[in-house]
């Protein structure tokens, strides 16, 4: 059977039949029209988000590839400054160190001539200074250490509460970003569906146009031979 479900000729005031094979086949095309279309609308979304992020990948690479030649550059600029400031102190060191020992040996040699009552007093008093002098030294790398670590734990905490403050706004634009996502899939999917049964109805309308319109022809023209018929 071609799927035609009634036969010929027709009673009066019956309709033609509809080849349901074709109507399902017609609806076929629709449904599957539809679904396919929305499975290519879906890999081009994929498809352009895929580039996008490719594309802020490679940006990203590439100022991180400029961040490295720069870093390298500036410690190779930091390197050699540190090394001839090095090279200098060192000198300084040395001229200074050999100046140093010189009068210690001059001065030993003097004080041999002296009076070893006043040079034992005299180095008492030396020594008194000296430790006078590691006293102020200590309290004043102290006070330099404390100023430096209260300097830069005030860094530390306005950078901790910039990063906290950072982490917040990224965490809440993750989740407007998932958010807005799922609304655009959602509004997408709704607007697809009301579309598409829309667009069926609208769809077979058309078909049911045509095949009235194909139909009225022969119904009219079948008229008078049945008239005839009848007369006969």
């Amino acid at each position: 059977s071609s799927g035609i479900n009634a036969e010929w000729p027709l009673r009066p005031g019956e309709k033609r039949a509809v080849d349901r094979l074709t109507e399902d086949t017609r609806t076929k095309i629709i449904e599957d029209t539809r679904t396919a279309e929305a499975e290519i609308e879906k890999l081009q979304l994929d498809v352009e988000a895929l580039k996008e992020e490719a594309a802020a990948l490679m940006t990203k690479n590439s100022q991180l590839e400029c961040t490295v030649v720069s870093l390298k550059t500036e410690h190779e600029q930091k390197k050699k400054a540190q090394e001839e400031d090095y090279d200098v102190q060192r000198r300084n060191k040395q001229k200074l160190q050999f100046q140093e020992s010189k009068l210690c040996t001059k001065k030993v040699n003097i004080e041999k001539k002296c009076d070893p009552v006043e040079i034992h007093k005299l180095q008492i008093e030396e020594l008194k200074a000296e430790v006078e002098h590691n006293k102020n030294e200590r309290a004043e790398t102290q006070k330099i250490y404390e100023t430096e670590m209260n300097r830069l734990d005030n860094i530390k905490s306005k950078c901790n509460f910039q990063k906290k403050t950072w982490e917040n706004k990224v965490q809440k634009g993750r989740e407007a970003l998932l958010k807005n996502e799922a609304n655009c899939i959602n509004t997408r999917l709704s607007c697809r569906k009301e579309l598409f049964e829309k667009d069926l109805l609208l769809k077979r309308l058309v078909i049911d146009t045509k095949r009235c319109e194909k139909n009225i022809p022969e119904l009219t023209a079948s008229l008078p031979l049945l008239e005839k018929m009848i007369k006969e």
